[in-house]
């Protein structure tokens, strides 16, 4: 269950830099859902910047074939957490159980929760220049 020691050190950071004084509220808000694919038990965090950008999902597990912590990241805009059965990576991620976005040693998830926060800054610092233009 390396994957909740992922969960864990994500819980413990933020992306300051979306701290708003005005609203007194972190504009970049991730919402992390469980993520289920039979024998792949994980997470999945939804992340909006603002209401009316795109959605980066990041799916994080224990690959069921393998001692290896797996993330797939794709775009795609939901209403509700996106799960196994709902997901459209439209053929450029997840094509079978081996095409993942991010793959560590099951005792690296440290080196998980640093890529995941990455890609989650790249995402707010991409949109949020967007989001503030329109304003």
């Amino acid at each position: 269950m390396c994957w909740s020691a992922v969960r864990a050190i994500l819980s413990s950071r933020s992306i300051e830099d979306s701290y708003d004084s005005t609203i007194h509220s972190y504009k970049a808000q991730p919402e992390i859902a469980r993520w289920e694919n039979c024998r792949e038990q994980g997470y999945v965090i939804v992340f909006r910047v603002g209401f009316s950008s795109p959605q980066l999902n990041i799916a994080f597990f224990e690959h069921r074939n393998s001692d290896s912590i797996c993330a797939i990241e794709w775009e795609q805009s939901t209403i509700n957490t996106p799960t196994i059965d709902t997901m459209d990576t439209n053929g450029k991620v997840y094509k079978d159980k081996w095409d993942v976005s991010k793959s560590v040693n099951v005792g690296n998830y440290d080196e998980m929760a640093d890529w995941i926060m990455e890609r989650l800054e790249a995402f707010w610092h991409k949109h949020d220049k967007k989001v503030k233009a329109t304003k």
